[in-house]
């Protein structure tokens, strides 16, 4: 729908307004070429729901040729669907099909289209960046005056005869813009990002119920489970990864421990019952993405560092439960995590982990002597 709809109508357009079969084909392909490169480079992010909405605003976009320049609020089009489809690079891309639409249809200047791509990228950039807020305010009002200004250079003072429909076509455009991308903005903070913010945080509490039934059936695995995450959200902070996803991965790699069917994995008993607790897409996909970690292959920094932790806190758990004397902990660290990255079939041989980071981590696992003493 994205592709054909939008591109149809521009082709209409012109055939109606200038009895062009050239125009109306050049308009269909080229339309059509666009929206395929986007819905093609985006697909990932494009669901039936998203493509609706983007076939609504494509074709909203090609009603310039009915009403005068500028006034179709472009930008808070592209601001929409980078927003709704949780991609900032969907909604860049959507707005050059978005500018292209009414390029096409008004056979308007280049000028025309550089205005509304730029601003439209100024407002996605603004509003996107701000969408974890929901204040939105100081974003508006740098995004009208970069489009007064911009509007001013590249539209007005090429003109020599100023007209009323110059300058209020433009104002309707800006205040259009302005209202959508403010009540975009508020209905995505308030309905989507609070709601997912809520998910987020229900999940990494310590006192989840699949944690508390961890606790009550298997308290090694619990403790095994509540330390790596512990260490895994410390150094997520430290070097800058997604605090919350790594917690939740700590938590929960081994959950599905809680179904004892040794015929079905254990990848997939933790993903099943991830999946029933209605986890978040990207804590799914890590554990997921965690639990399919084969010799040879290439492994996140993020994945790295959780089985890095996993797998020391639990060599420490075994060596502890040995009754062995207490053994070096800086050689016998040194040597699990050495495990890992040398020899033909270590997991971590082909680890994205930065070499600074993996320093860092070996270090701080080092000097944590007496909290091991939580871990007997």
């Amino acid at each position: 729908m994205p592709v054909f709809v939008p591109a149809i109508i521009s082709a209409f357009e012109i055939l109606l307004l200038q009895q062009s079969i050239t125009g109306a084909v050049r308009n269909f392909i080229v339309a059509s070429v666009i929206g395929f490169a986007l819905c093609y480079s985006c697909s990932r992010y494009i669901d039936s729901k998203m493509a609706l909405i983007m076939t609504v605003l494509g074709t909203a976009a090609s009603l310039q040729a009915f009403l005068p320049g500028f006034i179709i609020p472009v930008a808070s089009f592209g601001v929409v669907t980078a927003l709704f489809a949780g991609d900032v690079f969907t909604g860049a891309f959507s707005l050059f099909l978005f500018s292209a639409l009414p390029f096409l249809s008004n056979e308007s200047s280049y000028e025309a289209f550089l205005f509304c791509t730029v601003t439209g990228m100024i407002g996605i950039t603004l509003i996107y960046s701000r969408r974890e807020t929901g204040k939105y305010k100081e974003a508006l009002l740098v995004y009208s005056l970069v489009s007064i200004i911009l509007y001013t250079g590249l539209i007005i003072m090429k003109r020599s005869v100023i007209t009323p429909e110059l300058i209020l076509a433009p104002v309707a455009g800006l205040i259009l813009n302005i209202v959508i991308m403010e009540v975009a903005g508020y209905y995505y903070y308030t309905n989507v990002f609070r709601p997912e913010k809520d998910k987020y945080l229900n999940v990494v509490d310590p006192e989840h119920p699949l944690l508390l039934r961890l606790k009550s059936t298997n308290n090694r695995e619990y403790k095994r489970a509540i330390h790596t995450a512990h260490f895994t959200e410390l150094f997520a902070e430290e070097f800058g990864y997604d605090r919350v996803l790594m917690k939740g991965l700590g938590f929960y790699h081994r959950i599905g421990v809680l179904r004892e069917d040794e015929e079905t994995p254990l990848t997939i008993r933790t993903l099943s019952l991830a999946m029933e607790e209605e986890f978040p897409d990207d804590i799914i996909e890590a554990l997921k993405e965690y639990g399919e970690v084969r010799p040879g292959q290439k492994v996140s920094a993020e994945l790295s560092i959780t089985i890095i932790v996993d797998t020391v806190i639990n060599s420490l758990m075994n060596e502890f439960a040995s009754g062995r004397k207490r053994p070096d902990l800086a050689k016998f660290i040194d040597k699990e995590i050495l495990a890992l990255f040398s020899g033909k079939n270590s997991l971590l041989k082909k680890s994205l982990i930065p070499y600074y980071d993996l320093e860092e981590i070996r270090k701080q696992l080092k000097g944590e002597g007496i909290y091991y003493d939580f871990l007997r």
